[in-house]
């Protein structure tokens, strides 16, 4: 009975699952670095739209006045006179973490821009870009990337890495432009 059960090739099956998810992460993660344009959703697009002084300003503007006028009164006191302190030292407060946070939001903009501009026009990103193009998005011999200048051979894990470096630039750029966050990190827990 046993010599009529086949040759099972679930080995084989679950090698190609693992290819076609490591071939389609490594799409996806081109699609986010892809160059800027206003139809596309991604880095550099969002990079190209806020990297301007006056926007970056209104950023933070943002951030700040959203802590004016914010923490309600929750246990005012009785006494009439220190009700009015009390919100003269609850709306002071407010200020300074108003001032906190967009200190904040100002410097990891201005950093997250210059990171960005790194990865841009760093190797790993090129060889993983022109690894998408020659292999996987449209079987070429040779890429413009390769025309113009040698261009180093993707190694296994330069993908990760490119999307460990990606995460925190998506989270800081949708808190600082969105006004809100998410961590992928619990996402992914």
């Amino acid at each position: 009975l046993a010599a009529q059960i086949p040759t099972s090739y679930a080995a084989s099956a679950f090698n190609v699952f693992q290819q076609s998810l490591h071939q389609i992460e490594i799409v996806r993660l081109c699609a986010i670095w892809d160059s800027a344009d206003a139809e596309k959703e991604n880095i550099p697009t969002v990079i190209e739209l806020i990297n301007n002084q006056e926007v970056i300003e209104i950023l933070t503007e943002e951030t700040r006045s959203h802590w004016v006028g914010t923490g309600g009164h929750i246990n005012p006191s009785s006494d009439p006179e220190l009700v009015a302190e009390e919100r003269e030292i609850l709306k002071s407060l407010n200020l300074q973490s108003g001032e906190k946070r967009a200190s904040i939001a100002k410097t990891e903009l201005m950093q997250t821009i210059e990171e960005v501009q790194a990865i841009l026009s760093s190797p790993r990103l090129a060889s993983v870009m022109n690894h998408r193009d020659k292999h996987l998005a449209h079987s070429l011999t040779t890429t413009r990337r390769e025309k113009r200048a040698p261009v180093q051979a993707m190694k296994y894990g330069d993908e990760t890495a490119l999307l460990e470096t990606s995460i925190p630039i998506v989270e800081r750029l949708y808190c600082w432009v969105n006004g809100t966050s998410f961590s992928i990190r619990d996402s992914q827990k």
